[in-house]
């Protein structure tokens, strides 16, 4: 089915397709997205960007990559679904078939990974449902329209069997409790107190790349990860969430710790703060204001 050497892009229902293949005799990556990158209907004729495609294509590592279109979209489409089970013997001629996905495309890995016949997938905080009866503690799930094509309970991640790595944040609740969820024996990484936020924050230390790559290649250097994550103290959301998350119990000295390092982070950025500064000032004296024009 797979043509070689060349970028091809097509839609398969409500689910955009793109792949590239330099080299049979190479791993394949098989990616799903965040939530936060459907793709609008109005853009389908724009020639839209497919999540993680460039990443792979420009390193010229063999890359196929599904999109979702809209919203109410789980990749769960009879249709999609009988294009998946279509391409299973094509991906079988491959030495390794990689999963990668965040959050929804983390949960979509886990419907389709073992049908797939994946030798592997790297998740980052992903759901493992969305069924609003079996997550009511996850805000994402409680907010999230249900598929347009089955019943969200039908729809579950949990059991996949597919070798998995997952990197979250434990402290973030909801996150650590879809991984609770998991029957079969992961590979877990954490990185405390930047809640559901993951690959933003390991790009913003610089580690995204290196980890995907690693991962690839083999195992994530745990000893190197847990080095690097401390770079985690020049994150402005780290200090302003590290404290206020749900069920936190921190000692003094881990409190002194991230104040600190907060303080620090403040002084390295002093340009950017009066003008916060200012903005919050205002905001406050507005509301004031208003509460005193509408006092009876």
């Amino acid at each position: 089915m797979f043509e070689l050497g060349k970028s091809v892009k097509f839609k398969i229902d409500n689910v955009i397709v793109q792949y590239h293949i330099f080299d049979k005799c190479q791993p394949i990556m098989v990616t799903f997205p965040p939530v936060c990158q459907s793709i609008p209907l109005a853009l389908i004729d724009s020639d839209p960007t497919v999540w993680s495609f460039d990443f792979f294509a420009k390193r010229k590592m063999n890359i196929i990559a599904f999109n979702h279109i809209g919203s109410g979209n789980y990749f769960d489409s009879a249709e999609f679904i009988s294009f998946l089970a279509s391409i299973v013997d094509d991906l079988a001629l491959f030495p390794q078939r990689i999963g990668y996905g965040a959050s929804l495309g983390g949960f979509a890995l886990t419907l389709h990974a073992d049908r797939l016949k994946l030798s592997k997938a790297l998740l980052m905080m992903p759901q493992t449902t969305y069924d609003k009866a079996i997550a009511s503690w996850d805000p994402v799930v409680m907010k999230a329209q249900p598929s347009i094509h089955n019943p969200m309970a039908s729809l579950d991640g949990a059991h996949c069997q597919t070798p998995l790595t997952v990197i979250y944040d434990p402290l973030w609740i909801p996150d650590k409790l879809h991984v609770a969820r998991f029957t079969h024996p992961i590979q877990r990484l954490t990185i405390q107190g930047i809640g559901h936020r993951t690959p933003r924050a390991l790009l913003h230390m610089g580690m995204l790349t290196d980890v995907v790559l690693a991962f690839i290649e083999g195992e994530i250097d745990k000893h190197d990860f847990y080095q690097r994550i401390k770079a985690k103290r020049n994150l402005s959301y780290y200090f302003r969430d590290a404290y206020k998350l749900p069920g936190l119990n921190l000692t003094k000295k881990r409190l002194f710790i991230i104040y600190k390092h907060k303080l620090i982070f403040r002084v390295n950025n002093l340009n950017f703060e009066p003008q916060k500064i200012a903005t919050r000032l205002k905001e406050s004296v507005d509301k004031r204001v208003n509460k005193l024009k509408h006092k009876p």
